[in-house]
């Protein structure tokens, strides 16, 4: 990707009130460069407390617990529950 940005040589004065120059530049000629600068989007540090709010009445939250928190695979829970109710009458 070819960037596209401007050169170009002025006299110093001409940035008065623009931007603070050091003492060292100040009443002299200087190289201004301009160029795009990319803004990254930056993903958002969330906490605790904001993740259950995004999650307030949600349908993952009406997930939260429906599978107990055990050792046991998914497909023993699976025939486990298929048992119970092949003796529901």
């Amino acid at each position: 990707m070819i960037m596209e940005s401007i050169r170009q040589t002025i006299d110093s004065n001409l940035l008065d009130g623009i931007i603070s120059l050091p003492i060292g530049l100040q009443n002299k000629k200087v190289e201004i460069i301009i160029s795009l600068k990319e803004e990254k989007t930056s993903i958002p540090f969330l906490t605790r407390n904001d993740i259950d709010a995004m999650l307030e009445n949600s349908i993952t939250k009406s997930l939260i617990g429906v599978l107990p928190k055990s050792d046991i695979e998914l497909r023993d829970y699976r025939a486990e529950r298929l048992a119970k109710y092949d003796r529901i009458d």
